[in-house]
């Protein structure tokens, strides 16, 4: 099974212990890396753009050591990758500030050449976020639209995550457009409640189910934090999965990143949704006790290794 990851992997900084370290890190691309940690038969590939200065080159060998596939990441010669740096308040809510403007990652459409974006039609999943659409040159959209649609032709499951990053964009009404074309070809959708109530004031889940009715989903898969995951079919069937908060948090950057991660390899593996449900929830929870958005790989793959057997 083949799974790509369309957005933009940043250096990021962070501070551990009172001192700053660096990292790489990125929506899309942590979702990428938890998956293949997770389940290492499936092929993770990180579909973007970064630079050919120093530090792009040690996010690619980053990416590399990750055993994610690297054959749609390319080299911009002028550009370099974004920077951002995490803060944390004592509860481990995070908040960040960004250096991403001219970043490589924007230009992703205009490297990709006819040949690969026909190769892409093998995937079998998709996955890309409201933060990918923002990251994108607008003048890029359309095209990026239509290699979807291409996708989607194909048989690939296409996935969307809103994400949303206010700064990103113009304003509400500039995201909601693009989310809800984003709704019409996506098969399996990630939202969460948080979004949704500031992008349109829903105060609860049973709201946005009613609001993507509409829509056709061969599964929806709704987040509402450290609260139960609601499930929807495709035949609208609706279902919730309780979830153990974790008492620890030290910082909630990725817990969304990892669970979609790990819950669309638990679904290409042909595990139900429930049990998708709690593996990735179990994943996130141990990711947000750990500063920053990718762990150690050695203590991850501990976690792993003991997963019990009604989550293996």
């Amino acid at each position: 099974m083949r799974v790509g990851f369309i957005g933009e992997c940043m250096a990021e900084l962070k501070k551990v212990d009172g001192l700053l370290q660096e990292g790489f890190a990125g929506d899309t691309f942590n979702s990428a890396v938890y998956l293949k940690r997770t389940f290492p038969a499936l092929e993770s590939y990180f579909i973007s753009a970064i630079g050919s200065d120093p530090l792009s080159k040690e996010m690619l060998e980053f990416t590399r050591g990750e055993s994610i596939n690297t054959r749609f990441l390319y080299a911009h010669p002028d550009k370099h990758i974004g920077l951002y740096k995490i803060y944390t308040d004592a509860c481990g809510e995070r908040s960040f500030t960004y250096w991403r403007n001219d970043s490589a990652a924007k230009g992703l459409m205009s490297l990709l050449n006819e040949s690969d974006a026909a190769s892409l039609t093998a995937m079998d999943m998709v996955l890309f976020s409201g933060i990918s659409l923002a990251v994108l040159n607008r003048e890029d959209l359309n095209k990026f639209w239509r290699l979807l649609g291409k996708l989607k032709d194909s048989g690939t499951q296409i996935v969307f995550d809103m994400n949303h990053r206010p700064a990103l964009w113009k304003g509400r009404n500039d995201a909601k457009a693009l989310y809800e074309k984003a709704f019409e070809v996506a098969d399996i959708a990630l939202p969460g409640l948080e979004d949704f109530n500031f992008l349109y004031g829903f105060e609860s889940v049973e709201e946005i189910v009613s609001f993507l009715a509409p829509f056709s989903f061969k599964l929806l898969v709704i987040k509402n934090g450290s609260r139960a995951v609601t499930l929807v079919d495709a035949e609208g069937e609706v279902s919730e999965v309780g979830l153990t908060p974790v008492k620890n948090v030290v910082d909630t950057t990725s817990a969304g990143d990892a669970f979609n991660g790990v819950f669309l390899g638990a679904y290409l593996s042909g595990e139900k949704p429930e049990s998708c449900v709690k593996k990735a929830a179990q994943c996130a929870g141990f990711v947000i006790q750990h500063p920053g958005a990718i762990v150690d790989k050695a203590s991850y793959s501990d976690l792993v290794s003991s997963f019990s057997p009604s989550l293996a």
